[in-house]
């Protein structure tokens, strides 16, 4: 079976998550130990007891995701041998762990580092109730003929978001598309005001639905450049060693298969502020020829959209429910 491992970012979170991998296989335990030691804190029981609103934090929610991603993968591995990774944000260092270009010790020190640096960037402005820095932006495909531009001609939904996103950054603050995740789901990002903004001229564009995510701040948006810009340097330091992947991997700023050490480091430092390219990255895997994807984590928003967005579109495509190799 030649296997694309599909790793979740922000949002796949939940108190208890990888407990019953935790509890049965050692393996798996050692991970969460050495989460411990690396980011001298006791990460596990966070993750295990919550409480959720602690967990949820983006300090505390990337490296908790990182470790439960890589707990499922050590076991989905032995049954599901992988042959290639990709991974959504903060999964993306998952994936390069899985891929052996990082060790497990130094994604952490990442991924710390990361998530540290993208709170400090979270904007000091007064967030309403209700609202967030991100909102989902559904459709029913990139292309759908009811959408109309300010030129009153027909669009894409891509152009149509860039567009408002624009105009609603010109005196709101910034907002620009942060994730393409498929077909019918793109995210945008920024500042509340402008991500608000944003969300109503989109309404008025007959776009009708779309859901604030419950997210701190606005995530891969210019807003986060100075944390892209300490990553750069943590990743200069002669510390932290990157190796070409055994295994293929696709980037997240790109959407491409990259091995070069010194592309790896640029994704890493891209990806924190620029879209998100993970249709574009699913894609290339199913042009790759992967029919079969795991999910490796918790929550199954990986495996739901594979199922929704792709699987219909891409014959003899197969989502495995990984429950079952657990």
């Amino acid at each position: 079976m030649k296997a694309c491992y599909v790793f979740p970012g922000q949002g796949s979170q939940s108190v208890g998550m990888g407990k019953n991998i935790y509890d049965k296989y050692k393996f798996a335990r050692k991970i969460f130990h050495i989460g411990n030691k690396v980011l001298k804190s006791d990460i596990t029981d966070l993750i295990f007891n919550g409480p959720e609103e602690t967990l949820r934090k983006t300090i505390n929610c990337q490296p908790a995701i990182f470790l439960v991603n890589l707990a499922y993968f050590s076991v989905l591995n032995k049954e599901i041998p992988c042959s290639l990774t990709l991974g959504h944000s903060i999964g993306e260092y998952s994936a390069l762990v899985a891929s052996e270009a990082l060790s497990l010790e130094d994604a952490l020190k990442l991924v710390k580092i990361r998530a540290e640096s993208m709170t400090k960037c979270i904007p000091a402005e007064t967030v309403k109730p209700g609202t967030s820095h991100m909102a989902a932006v559904l459709t029913d495909n990139l292309n759908p003929s009811y959408l109309i531009n300010k030129e009153g001609k027909k669009c894409s939904a891509i152009e149509l978001i860039n567009e408002v996103c624009e105009e609603c950054s010109s005196y709101k603050g910034i907002v620009q598309i942060a994730n393409i995740n498929s077909s019918s789901q793109i995210i945008i990002s920024g500042n509340n005001n402008a991500v608000i903004k944003a969300v109503e001229y989109l309404k008025n564009k007959n776009i009708k639905k779309i859901i604030y995510l419950k997210v701190e701040g606005p995530f891969h948006s210019e807003l986060m450049k100075p944390a892209a810009e300490e990553m750069k340097k943590v990743l200069e330091d002669k510390g932290i060693t990157i190796n070409k992947p055994k295994i293929p991997y696709i980037a997240n700023s790109t959407g491409n298969s990259i091995s070069k050490p010194n592309e790896i480091k640029k994704s890493l430092v891209e990806q924190i502020y620029k879209t998100v390219q993970w249709k574009k990255s699913l894609e290339m895997a199913i042009k790759m020829g992967f029919k079969t994807f795991v999910e490796s984590g918790s929550g199954e928003k990986q495996y739901k959209l594979l199922n929704r967005d792709y699987k219909s579109q891409n014959k003899g495509l197969d989502v495995l429910v990984t429950t079952k190799y657990i």
